[in-house]
């Protein structure tokens, strides 16, 4: 019987995000607290590659047990223009051993683009609930 390689991590990115006031919707019938964080800007580097984000945000639900779902949605223009969308599912978590938000997270890009390469890998994000910086590693 084959075994899959077991999965490594590498650092790849840090993306700062300059984040808006949260628009409130309010408990909903399902039971979680939900809200909407705007991202109005911030940068992105690594791996040979910078850009701005141009737009996004955050939609949350805080759940009954204090934990908050993330689902993010980040569009970054790269310095020779192309764009990219990166989303991904997650938690904003408190525990002993870390306190702050974690993220899966894939890319959508132009397939002829010269970003097209983060389209076809994974990605794990973290930011320590007082950071400033979403570290971004790809799972190799």
């Amino acid at each position: 019987m084959m075994h899959a390689p077991v999965p490594g991590l590498a650092c790849a990115f840090e993306l700062t995000l300059l984040r808006d006031a949260p628009v409130v919707v309010g408990t909903t019938p399902t039971g979680g607290q939900r809200s909407h964080v705007p991202v109005i800007g911030g940068h992105f580097c690594g791996e040979g590659l910078t850009g701005s984000v141009v737009a996004g945000g955050e939609t949350l639900l805080q759940r009954a047990d204090g934990v908050v779902v993330v689902e993010a949605n980040y569009y970054i223009r790269f310095a020779d223009g192309a764009v990219a969308r990166c989303f991904g599912r997650g938690y904003r978590t408190i525990s002993g051993e870390f306190t702050g938000l974690r993220l899966s997270l894939l890319f959508e890009a132009a397939g002829d683009g010269s970003v097209a390469m983060l389209a076809t890998r994974v990605y794990v994000a973290e930011q320590p609930e007082a950071g400033a910086v979403l570290t971004i590693s790809r799972i190799t």
